[in-house]
């Protein structure tokens, strides 16, 4: 079973975490998670990408309104989190280029991801090339 294949399997409850390569689950709670930007959060000296999406950059934008657009996607993360309490996270067994942990989080059962796309504030994206924010 492939990653993207296995992720989807997980998260759709098919599959526990922890049965099948190294996959583990946590929840965090919202007072201990910070956001970074729109698709990262630091938990402790832990760091997660959160996948199946791409966010405006904060760091190093490459315009103006990207930057903007990514706090905004920043705050709207964090403000998802605050409310529900807690984020809940599929964690892969491998680190990322960044050396952060590369997960899958849902708030009150839904994907981070899908309410951000689905919001305007984020892209899908599973690997390769990152599109620019600029127009």
């Amino acid at each position: 079973m492939n990653k993207l294949l296995l992720s989807c399997a997980v998260l759709a409850g098919l599959l526990t975490a922890k049965q099948h390569l190294g996959y583990t689950a946590k929840v965090l709670s919202a007072t201990e998670v910070f956001a970074i930007d729109g698709d990262t959060i630091d938990h402790g000296d832990d760091r997660y990408r959160l996948m199946g999406f791409d966010t405006p950059e904060t760091f190093r934008p490459q315009c103006d309104a990207e930057k903007a657009l990514g706090f905004k996607t920043k705050a709207r993360l964090a403000e998802l989190i605050e409310t529900a309490g807690q984020i809940k996270l599929i964690i892969e067994p491998e680190l990322d280029l960044h050396d952060r942990f590369l997960a899958v989080g849902r708030v009150d059962g839904q994907d981070v991801g899908t309410i951000l796309i689905s919001e305007g504030l984020a892209r899908p994206y599973d690997g390769g090339k990152h599109r620019s924010w600029c127009m």
